[in-house]
């Protein structure tokens, strides 16, 4: 992508958000005084009445809320990751005063503790007036990033994931944030991006870091040195990575994903011709959607299009049986459309049952057209089929 298609995509996504973000003073118990805030709605929140959204906060939301934003709602439309909140903070006339550390205690000076406390306040009244899901993000560059590290210095930890921008931490920060974050119990994401330059994390976040989190499948700790960015650019680069970095649970399964796991699990029972103990696509998937359910609050149904990329893939390796597992678990959750009878069919197909193969594409027949099939692809199916029945 040219500098010209960037600037272009990223002015777009600016405007998207303008054009559709909520403007509120917030009078705040904890500071004694108003402040602004901006705020951006789920874009069918008002349609789906049952439904949760993760909740991102973003400090510096002067310059950084339309950013952030913008990419979040640009995410969510193409399902990468779930419609969300998201909540800007102005600290344009604040910023300094908001993030100053006492550099006697090394610790946030009380203005900055009340401004954490602040942040929270905005939070829980974000869970008391709308359908706030149990999943909370921080965005923070600089010094906001560094204050923002303190809510981990917390016995409660009140949020899940942190975008940090290319951070000034201070010196207790450095010191205790890796045993901080490594005694974290629940599902937490810290990203971490700094230009391509910047060496000031190398000895915080090292290969030994990187070996220790491996093991825990709750902690997911990344940093990010980001090619051919500076300090003001790093921003545009590291807010969409992050985003992604965060929510790659919620994300759609692609084919490339599945052979992966395929492969991993077939590595394992190497040498063990009927590989029972191997656990199935149609097994990984839904433990995915419990997953998603369990880390970010939102419940939802399998996606059709998920439903789709594991059948092809199940096809494709001619795994017939659970071709019908799939079909009938497609048809339990979309029951009025065709697909899961049609799939049902194709796998009863493969294993050489014609007919039962024609009662599953004639219940499909009965039902609404899906995915690219008609009801005329329906009837070709049956109509080879006696033709090879007769045979």
């Amino acid at each position: 992508m040219n500098k010209f298609t960037t600037l272009a995509t990223l002015l777009f996504i600016g405007h998207l958000a303008f054009s559709q973000a909520l403007y509120r003073s917030f009078p705040s118990d904890v500071l004694g005084e108003d402040r602004n805030v901006k705020i951006l709605k789920p874009r069918n929140y008002s349609k789906n009445p049952e439904k949760t959204y993760p909740l991102i906060i973003v400090l510096d939301g002067d310059f950084l809320f339309e950013p952030v934003a913008g990419t979040a709602d640009y995410l969510a439309y193409w399902d990468q990751m779930p419609e969300s909140f998201v909540v800007g903070i102005n600290q344009r006339q604040s910023r300094y005063d908001d993030t100053e550390i006492n550099q006697d205690s090394g610790f946030p000076e009380q203005q900055s503790l009340k401004f954490m406390d602040f942040v929270m306040e905005i939070k829980q009244t974000m869970v008391n007036e709308y359908r706030v899901a149990p999943f909370t993000v921080i965005v923070a560059k600089d010094i906001t990033a560094n204050l923002a590290s303190f809510y981990l210095m917390r016995k409660k930890i009140a949020i899940d994931a942190l975008i940090q921008i290319d951070p000034e931490y201070s010196p207790i920060i450095q010191q205790n944030l890796i045993p901080k974050i490594s005694q974290l119990q629940e599902y937490n994401y810290f990203y971490v991006a700094t230009p391509e330059k910047d060496n000031s994390l190398s000895e915080i976040i090292t290969t030994e870091t990187d070996s220790l989190f491996a093991t825990k499948k709750n902690l997911n700790l990344k940093h990010d040195k980001i090619e051919g960015t500076n300090k003001y650019s790093v921003a545009a680069h590291a807010i969409p990575r992050g985003l992604d970095f965060i929510f790659q649970e919620y994300q759609l399964i692609d084919e490339e994903q599945l052979l992966e796991q395929d492969l991993a699990e077939e590595a394992k029972f190497e040498g063990d011709e009927k590989k029972k103990g191997m656990v199935r696509i149609i097994d990984r998937i839904q433990e995915k959607y419990r997953l998603i359910k369990e880390v970010y609050g939102v419940d939802m149904k399998l996606r059709l299009v998920d439903l789709v990329t594991i059948a092809d893939y199940v096809e494709s390796k001619q795994d017939w049986d659970q071709l019908i597992d799939i079909g009938v678990l497609a048809n339990e959750v979309y029951p009025d459309i065709l697909y899961g009878r049609y799939i049902e069919g194709l796998g009863y197909e493969g294993i050489g049952r014609p007919s039962r193969a024609i009662k599953a594409f004639n219940a499909a027949y009965g039902l609404e057209p899906a995915v690219g099939i008609s009801k005329e692809d329906v009837l070709d199916k049956v109509e080879l089929l006696q033709i090879k029945e007769k045979e």
